[in-house]
């Protein structure tokens, strides 16, 4: 009986894996808006770290050579009730496929010894992953990472950001797909 169980279970989950199979970057094109929070850090010190609500866009588009292009804006409001302060900030990043699949280059990335930055991303079933290194002068390093899940109605997205293993930031933000087709 326990023999039959265990090849039942098997079955089952070797049907579950053929079904979790990645998504094609094509899935992920399109505009997407919503909006998040920062994340409370245990460690950090209470006096610098206030609550921001934040408020995000993000264009996802193909790009030449089997690859897609990623822009994405953020507005950060400070403050509990009343906002007393806006922060804006824009970025556009450019990748290209590899000889992997759903593996993607930065098409600036360098090399992080020589004090450029560089960025690449992947994607595992419904999450594309972005990553950027940055190897200060001192040897110390940065770490962006952004985890962007495709969803029923659009996309979660979480943030975290690395100094030196530790974790500095950390969002997670909530994105409605808009109804018109990116080009």
């Amino acid at each position: 009986m326990r023999a039959v169980f265990l090849t039942a279970a098997f079955v089952v989950a070797s049907t579950i894996q053929a079904f979790a199979t990645d998504r094609k970057v094509e899935d992920f094109y399109g505009a997407y808006l919503g909006h998040g929070e920062e994340e409370a850090l245990g460690a950090a010190p209470t006096g610098d770290m206030e609550k921001q609500t934040r408020f995000s866009q993000v264009i996802i588009r193909p790009a030449a050579e089997n690859g897609f292009t990623i822009e994405w804006a953020t507005l950060k409001l400070k403050g509990d009730e009343i906002p007393r302060e806006a922060d804006t900030k824009s970025y556009t990043q450019t990748f290209r496929g590899t000889q992997k699949p759903n593996l993607y280059r930065d098409v600036t990335s360098g090399d992080p010894n020589l004090g450029a930055d560089t960025s690449w991303a992947v994607i595992n079933g419904d999450t594309m992953s972005v990553v950027q290194i940055s190897v200060a002068a001192d040897g110390g390093y940065f770490v962006t990472h952004y985890d962007r899940t495709l969803t029923e109605k659009g996309m979660d997205v979480r943030f975290t950001r690395f100094e030196n293993s530790r974790i500095v930031r950390a969002v997670r933000l909530n994105l409605f797909k808009g109804p018109a087709k990116v080009n």
